[in-house]
């Protein structure tokens, strides 16, 4: 692999991918705790109000947290922060690995070519990752 395609691939894919993947981990953990906190308050409140004999505040909570549980279970926020957060994390310490010849990039004459092969299987694997629980969700909402 030449210098300039290396640097080509290194700036347009996998700077993109890290990219990527840190603003889907970035999003997905916000979603995840915009519905859990909540999830976690009102399951922590109807108690009360199913003691206080309040029925209608104890009906509408429930319905209330079967959405919000619904769509923590639909949207598998927490998953897929943890997968995309796990994928970006692997790809920034493959760099660092090449940059510093770590492990087996000082052991071959194309460190380019490893480090390609390397970044994306790692995109591969997430990518296998991401059908499989989409297609849980499928399974699910079946």
């Amino acid at each position: 692999m030449k210098k300039g395609e290396f640097e080509t691939y290194v700036e347009e894919r996998y700077s993109g991918q890290v990219n990527w993947y840190d603003g889907r981990s970035a999003l997905f953990k916000r979603l995840n705790y915009i519905f859990q906190i909540p999830t976690i308050s009102i399951a922590a409140i109807i108690p009360i109000f199913a003691v206080l004999e309040d029925k209608w505040t104890t009906v509408i909570l429930s319905a209330i947290l079967a959405i919000l549980i619904g769509i923590l279970n639909f949207g598998k926020f927490e998953e897929k922060w943890h997968n995309y957060r796990t994928t970006c994390e692997t790809l920034k310490k493959e760099f660092y690995f090449y940059k510093s010849k770590i492990d087996e990039y000082g052991d071959t004459d194309e460190p380019e070519q490893l480090f390609v092969r390397r970044i994306e299987s790692t995109i591969s694997k997430e990518h296998a990752g991401w059908l499989i629980i989409e297609k849980g969700k499928k399974k699910e909402n079946e």
